[in-house]
């Protein structure tokens, strides 16, 4: 039986019996490792790093021929380590080849993973709760379509082009806390316990389990925080810093709910939340409520489309408690949902701390 407690990201990947769960091609490994992989590993995250390694490169069955290796992983390694060209190199066995192999598709493909021995002083800044002979993993997409991470905790990151994460090889011992630039959308494990941080530019979003997008390319002026599912709060990274050592902290956060963004501008400090640019249904039962309707009450109007975005829609009871409407709204998006309503009113509709206000006076009779 392998060590594979002991295993490295570099191990799994030119480990047979790994590939082949990976890549599902024999029956016997998906039903090893999938038993391996849900007991508690201590090598857990290093597994799941070799992982995402090998589905990003999806690697084709056919061989690599020794030749082609030789040449190519000395101009690789050269590039890397920036040492001028030797005249051999040595003989060594076939797993070391694999590995050379998988660097240099690695590059090639665009998707990169490094590994730092130490923490960097600006990353111990941002995650002080870390210990501080922590490494750091980061991983980056230079590729043009979005690439799918596994983080130690078991949450996923689609991590858009021209983006990278970076997280202390620690994860989700003491801290789940991942620094962001570019575009990624996570769906983050439940953990009480353990919150997740997001830290991206100078904005810093805080969840225990949900789903969300961050926007932090560094050649955009502002940051945005879209919230798919659950709920998070998104706090000014410099405020947050200022009450760090405070005894009784009061960070003043942005609580976004599903179909809710924030929008911080660095410059001016401030953030300005608002909903989603296409919301979408949120409710469990959302497929199957209708929205034909035929002379029906506003207010079940409104309280349908409410459930189904999970938004808050304002309006003035009193003033339209004996409106109805008939229309098919069946096919069209939130927008032009509340376009046709309030069109029906002959009033208008706008959009304020992500809530919906319906601006009308009423019926439109």
């Amino acid at each position: 039986m392998q060590a594979y407690h002991s295993y490295k990201a570099e191990d799994f990947l030119t480990d047979d019996s790994f590939i082949a769960w990976v890549y599902n091609r024999d029956a016997a490994a998906a039903a090893f490792w999938s038993g391996w992989m849900a007991q508690p590993q201590p090598n857990r995250a290093e597994a799941l790093l070799a992982k995402d390694i090998l589905e990003a490169l999806n690697l084709p069955e056919t061989e690599v021929t020794e030749a082609t290796l030789t040449h190519e992983t000395g101009q690789i390694l050269r590039r890397v380590s920036q040492q001028p060209e030797t005249r051999s190199l040595p003989v060594f066995r076939r797993s070391w080849w694999l590995a050379a192999a998988t660097l240099i598709l690695l590059l090639g493909a665009g998707w990169l993973v490094w590994r730092i021995p130490q923490k960097s002083p600006w990353l111990t800044s941002l995650l002080p709760e870390a210990r501080p002979n922590d490494g750091v993993v980061e991983q980056a997409n230079r590729t043009s379509k979005p690439v799918r991470v596994t983080l130690p905790d078991g949450s996923t990151v689609r991590l858009q082009p021209n983006s990278r994460i970076q997280h202390v090889a620690g994860f989700g011992q003491q801290v789940r806390a991942v620094v962001l630039t570019g575009e990624a959308f996570f769906d983050v494990v439940p953990n009480p316990k353990v919150p997740f941080l997001v830290y991206a530019r100078d904005v810093v979003t805080r969840v225990v389990g949900t789903s969300f997008t961050v926007k932090a390319y560094d050649d955009l002026p502002q940051v945005t925080v879209a919230v798919r599912t659950g709920r998070v709060t998104v706090y000014s990274r410099k405020e947050l810093e200022q009450q760090r050592n405070v005894e009784k902290p009061e960070v003043t956060g942005v609580v976004l709910t599903p179909n809710q963004q924030v929008v911080f501008n660095a410059k001016q400090e401030i953030f300005r939340k608002e909903l989603v640019e296409n919301p979408v249904f949120i409710a469990k039962n959302a497929t199957s409520v209708s929205f034909e309707f035929d002379d029906v009450p506003l207010t079940e109007v409104f309280r349908r489309i409410e459930e189904t975005y999970e938004i808050d829609i304002v309006y003035n009871e009193s003033l339209l408690q004996k409106c109805s409407l008939t229309a098919s709204l069946t096919g069209l998006s939130l927008y032009e949902q509340l376009r046709l309503i309030s069109k029906s009113l002959q009033g208008s509709y706008e959009v304020t701390d992500g809530k919906v206000l319906i601006l009308a006076t009423g019926c439109g009779e």
